[in-house]
């Protein structure tokens, strides 16, 4: 006996729920409704360059340090939103909406990514934004500006709204409002998105597995696709940029409703190493040394970083590196060869940059 739980709309929008119980059917996800998944030539996979950089930090202490620029990735949508939106795009050009309806903040690179992705490729999208419409369209974020520009329906939803995102019910209530959109989680962070980011980790990778690879973690989907594609041949670590935040629990759960194994997914996380110690008092958040390393490592190297993950990556790494050798992880012993993933995200820079500068300047 499978109890479904069905909310239904009246004419006037005021919803209410029923609950049906049926025998001997299986309710399975939307997801499986639609026509299997076949990437095409209309959306091929991103081909990022990977580089030596010689940063004087890395250098200085023996180890060889690589970086897969998927911030240089050209396209409507570059960085790791690439990967996670892949399949989200895929399904979406499938649906009979042919609409995509997602959630973020006023300076969301998700969101961001969604409208550009969606316009590029003939989509309707729909935000739902945290917080309040200013009463100003001019007072907008620059990245809200742009997602308009896009042809993004932006909605305004406030805090205790967007805290129910997740939930059946609220979905319910949006498809119904916006013509039945395909809907994606905030940050891309679902069994899709994972599948997604296998692809960022390169054959080359295992043939030629690096002593390390290091990524940046906010939803920990990224960081579980690569994990997936790795298969514990060379050590993960990811660099968490919330605080109080376990990306290690939030990655096997995603690996597990990816996989639908857990023994598999608690294997995979074996080979898997969590840095906490980098998130400079919480999301958003940018600590004096966390600027002095992000613009020492850009008048050094040339690469761009953005504030909220890779630049904490980058911070965490320095702090192992310059510490004294025998504190070190094997892993970071002279000699060793490691991978640092830049995950993009530099649109987001918009929201401090100018302030900044202005502050710091003489």
């Amino acid at each position: 006996m499978t109890t479904l739980q069905v909310v239904l709309f009246r004419e006037d929008h005021k919803s209410f729920r029923a609950v049906v119980k049926i025998s001997w059917f299986q309710i399975v996800p939307h997801v499986a409704n639609l026509p299997s998944m076949k990437s095409t030539d209309i959306l091929p996979w991103p081909n990022p360059i990977t580089e030596r950089v010689k940063w004087s930090v890395s250098e200085q202490a023996g180890v060889e340090l690589w970086v897969r620029r998927l911030d240089a990735i050209p396209g409507p949508s570059p960085g790791n939103k690439a990967y996670k939106l892949h399949w989200h795009l895929e399904k979406a050009a499938r649906t009979v909406s042919q609409a995509l309806l997602t959630f973020g903040g006023p300076w969301s690179n998700h969101l961001h990514a969604v409208a550009a992705a969606g316009h590029a490729r003939g989509l309707r999208t729909i935000g739902v934004v945290r917080g309040e419409r200013p009463k100003n369209d001019a007072d907008l974020t620059e990245t809200l500006r742009d997602c308009e520009a896009w042809g993004m329906t932006l909605v305004f939803v406030s805090r205790a709204e967007y805290d129910e995102k997740n939930t059946d019910f609220f979905k319910a209530w949006l498809r119904d409002q916006y013509g039945n959109p395909w809907i994606v989680p905030e940050g891309g962070a679902d069994a899709l998105g994972v599948m997604g980011c296998q692809k960022i980790v390169e054959p080359l990778d295992i043939q030629t597995p690096w002593d390390a690879v290091l990524v940046s973690a906010g939803t920990g989907a990224t960081a579980a696709g690569m994990a997936l594609a790795l298969k514990g041949v060379s050590p993960l670590i990811v660099c968490s940029a919330l605080k109080g935040w376990k990306p290690l629990e939030a990655m096997e759960t995603l690996i597990q409703s990816t996989v639908n194994d857990p023994g598999w997914a608690h294997e995979l996380m074996e080979h898997i190493h969590s840095w906490e110690d980098a998130h400079e008092g919480g999301f958003a958040k940018r600590s004096p040394e966390l600027m002095a390393s992000l613009e020492s490592w850009e008048e050094e190297t040339g690469i761009p970083l953005d504030a909220l993950y890779t630049a904490k990556l980058v911070l965490a790494l320095r702090r192992r590196l310059e510490g004294a050798g025998g504190n070190r992880p094997a892993f970071l012993s002279a000699g060793s060869r490691i991978l640092l993933v830049h995950t993009g995200g530099l649109q987001g820079n918009r929201s401090w940059r100018t302030k900044y500068k202005r502050k710091s300047a003489p």
